[in-house]
């Protein structure tokens, strides 16, 4: 194995990236080392969702990756928009996806100075169901040995993504299909496709484990549970899908079926998609406003990506020295109740400790991905050596984002 490859690495072997808070880089096409920095994450391009994707997160130790020098790109995510929630999903919106078809905007205010505003767009309708909603499960199947998973088709381009998660009874058979994230800007109730799953791996040999005196070759091991199949409305199983072309084991009558409930959310605000982080945000969260045709009194708040930039901690004696402090996430909602990450964050907490026995503080990881401004509340200190008196309070309390470095290396196989 030798080093080299499209300048600088010929040179150099090993090339640090360095990005500002919400910088990217598309690193040109080659196989790759890559450590990435405490602020910065690899991201894939989503072709489905319209999205980046987070591939890996922030901090990850030294991996190989083969990049194409388009559809990957390194981006340091602190100080910036990753998002938001809605507070108020208003009325008297057009349904569709983005400006054109809707006929709204969306305007995220700029952090000042040099910093970039953030852009996105609404999408308003065709969300699936609702949140913690029910699909229907019009045939139960047989034989499963652990929940399927459920697979819905996407939306139109430029659309959220549903998902849901399923349960079966005692018996075996698909009890129950909840909506997680019932997405948003389907145009019609999307196919629910029913997919087996192994209970154990298939390569292992089978119980009781019994190695017989002269070994045959034995057939794959599929994935039990009975499921519906066929090409008309409400298909069981993806066209052509990997193992499931051996009809006779899918059955057509008894095989487990799903029908998605009715599209909800006409009229009103759906989802939002940040397109561009934006960067350099600091101090406060900031303002996200609509405009063009009216979605009555919608709104909405901007759940940020942020690190701990300085803080002050003082009160108390007989704290010790070097003892731990550790931030909260700051999250804006807790995920899997009114918020729907489909795996877009991967915040971590900011740590330090004392320097002193009156409580004060030093930072020694800004923390990543904190998404609300913390206050005094969300700091705590890990007790140790002598029994202190009084609490640290923690205040001057400053979010924004923090310059970072990754490290590419050239890797080529000979």
């Amino acid at each position: 194995m030798r080093l080299g490859g499209p300048f600088p690495f010929n040179a150099q072997g090993s090339f640090p990236v360095a990005l500002g808070p919400g910088m990217y880089n598309y690193p040109p096409a080659g196989n790759y080392l890559l450590t990435l920095g405490p602020q910065s994450v690899l991201q894939w391009w989503d072709p489905v969702n319209s999205d980046w994707r987070n591939l890996s997160p922030a901090g990850a130790p030294t991996f190989a990756i083969s990049i194409d020098g388009y559809n990957y790109r390194l981006i340091n995510l602190s100080g910036v928009v990753q998002g938001a929630t809605i507070s108020n999903a208003g009325s008297g919106g057009t349904n569709g996806i983005g400006p054109t078809q809707t006929g709204s905007t969306l305007t995220v205010a700029s952090p000042g100075g040099t910093g970039q505003a953030a852009k996105g767009y609404v999408i308003v309708g065709g969300a699936v169901g609702t949140a913690g909603g029910s699909a229907t499960v019009t045939q139960a199947g047989s034989g499963f040995v652990v929940p399927p998973q459920i697979l819905i088709d996407p939306p139109p381009l430029g659309g959220i993504q549903a998902t849901a998660i399923s349960t079966i009874t005692a018996a075996g058979l698909l009890n129950s299909v909840t909506m997680v994230n019932p997405g948003a800007g389907y145009l019609s109730v999307p196919n629910f496709y029913v997919i087996p799953q192994f209970l154990d791996y298939p390569g292992q040999l089978a119980l009781p484990y019994t190695i017989p005196a002269s070994p045959t070759p034995v057939a794959p091991n599929f994935p039990p549970g009975q499921i519906a199949q066929g090409p008309s409305g409400g298909v069981g199983i993806l066209p052509g899908i990997w193992m499931q072309g051996l009809t006779a084991a899918f059955p057509t009558t008894a095989g487990a079926l799903v029908t998605g409930p009715a599209l909800a959310g006409s009229g009103t605000l759906t989802g939002i998609v940040i397109t561009d982080y934006g960067s350099a945000y600091a101090t406060s969260v900031p303002a996200i406003t609509f405009g063009g045709t009216s979605l009555g009194a919608a709104a909405a708040t901007a759940i940020m990506s942020w690190a701990v930039t300085a803080l002050t901690g003082a009160g108390g004696t007989g704290y010790t020295v070097g003892n731990p402090w550790e931030s909260t996430l700051g999250l804006v909602t807790v995920p899997g109740t009114t918020f729907y990450n489909n795996d877009a964050l991967a915040p971590r907490a900011a740590r330090g400790r004392l320097t002193s026995t009156a409580g004060a503080v030093a930072i020694e990881d800004p923390g990543f991905g904190i998404q609300s401004v913390l206050g005094a509340g969300n700091f705590g200190v890990a007790l140790g050596g002598s029994i202190p008196t009084g609490t640290v309070t923690f205040s001057a309390i400053t979010m924004g984002g923090v310059n970072d470095t990754s490290i590419l290396q050239q890797m080529i196989s000979e």
